[in-house]
């Protein structure tokens, strides 16, 4: 996977930005800045983007492990293999940039 970047000014759910679930291991480097005040989480999905007639606000989200109820810029791994991450602003109007990349075969 190449390196992806979403961004989510406000309150709401940012794009979706879709993993590859086959990847073995499975590894997600997360870089979260945030500029301006902000509550947020990054959140994972086991729904599909790529499958017909998905949106995300369907799709049941999960919040990932140290990576909920953030306030300031964070940095982290995922494991979890999942379909999807998102960030969710849930408070103020700040605005969060996540840098998302996925190990894969060398």
């Amino acid at each position: 996977m190449k390196l992806t970047t979403i961004t989510q000014t406000g309150t709401g759910r940012s794009a979706v930005c879709a993993v590859d679930d086959f990847q073995a291991p499975f590894n997600i480097g997360i870089g979260a800045k945030l500029t301006g005040t902000a509550t947020f989480n990054i959140e994972y999905s086991f729904d599909d983007p790529m499958a017909d007639g998905y949106t995300a606000a369907g799709a049941t989200w999960y919040v990932a492990t140290g990576f909920s109820g953030v306030s300031a810029s964070t940095g982290g791994s995922f494991t979890i293999p999942c379909k999807a991450l998102s960030i969710n602003i849930t408070a103020s109007t700040g605005t969060v940039t996540a840098t998302i990349i996925q190990a894969g075969p060398v």
